[in-house]
């Protein structure tokens, strides 16, 4: 890599968690009095994601002019399929929560090079927790080094899913529920980082976004995690669909033999059955309020 490759990374890494935390502290500026509403699919939208995006997608298009904007709440002009770095923003995830006063959002921000995580930085504003990574630089919580927890998946663990009552669940996620102890705080960006801090040992999402994801993925892998498809293919390169917005489905755990010891059966309604393995200590302390749901 030339000096000037390392100085625009360095640049691309400190720009992105700067970012990060300014949206938060625009996001509390419109905590428990964010102007809602409602777009064409039903999702819920607030002025605060207007105006968090449209703050990082300027600060971006200053510092990085040739490199590509897509966001959650619009894409940029930039054509992402010709850009070697592409960022990707989500200014509120976890609106849901945030327009109803809730904590359990976060402020995320994903660079990929060539479809590629690259670098991210997911700010939770409530906790002042700033998770960040780059590749070949490992990944943080503030200024603590994060790997993924290396304990066996047990009838302690702790997994994050989706309501189980849609239908178009995978049948696996029948098992989990059986197994372990369901948690969802609200913010798919933060569940990611949660397993990097080893919090938390699976999550699983079958409609989420590029944006939901891009930030928080180099935050798991720097941190020795998995992140897959839910057939197990690498979920990465992201593809022209998914940076316009196609849905993806995602496997996310602490490292691959977890995903190799938990049950997964993406084209079946069949029953599993998941050997039993010695339940191992979690990490605790989440620091800040959360939203939780608790199962088994």
């Amino acid at each position: 890599m030339s000096a000037d490759e390392r100085m625009g990374t360095a640049l691309r890494e400190r720009l992105a968690a700067d970012l990060a935390v300014r949206g938060g502290r625009l996001a509390l500026e419109h905590f428990h009095r964010a102007q809602v509403s409602w777009k064409p699919d039903g999702s819920m939208v607030t002025d605060a994601d207007l105006a968090i995006q449209e703050d990082m997608a300027a600060g971006i298009a200053r510092a990085f002019p040739d490199d590509a904007v897509v966001g959650e709440e619009g894409a940029s002009e930039a054509n992402p399929g010709g850009a070697l770095y592409s960022w990707v923003l989500d200014p509120v995830d976890g609106t849901n929560n945030f327009g109803r006063g809730l904590p359990g959002f976060s402020v995320s921000i994903g660079v990929l090079r060539n479809g590629q995580p690259f670098a991210g930085a997911v700010y939770d504003p409530v906790s002042r927790w700033l998770f960040t990574a780059c590749v070949g630089r490992g990944a943080w919580l503030n200024d603590r080094p994060l790997r993924t927890r290396t304990a066996p998946l047990g009838r302690g663990s702790l997994v994050s899913i989706r309501t189980p009552l849609e239908d178009d669940v995978p049948a696996f996620v029948e098992e989990w529920l059986r197994r372990y102890r369901l948690r969802r705080f609200g913010s798919t960006a933060l569940h990611l980082c949660y397993v990097a801090l080893g919090a938390l040992d699976l999550v699983h999402d079958h409609r989420a976004s590029l944006w939901d994801v891009a930030g928080a993925a180099p935050v798991l892998l720097e941190a020795g995690g998995v992140l897959t498809t839910t057939d197990g293919a690498p979920l990465f390169p992201a593809t022209a669909a998914e940076l316009a917005g196609a849905p993806i489905a995602f496997l996310a755990a602490t490292r691959a033999a977890t995903l190799r010891r938990c049950p997964r059966l993406p084209r079946s309604r069949s029953r599993v059955d998941c050997p039993p393995s010695s339940t191992g200590d979690f990490a605790d302390g989440l620091v800040g309020a959360v939203v939780a749901i608790e199962a088994g």
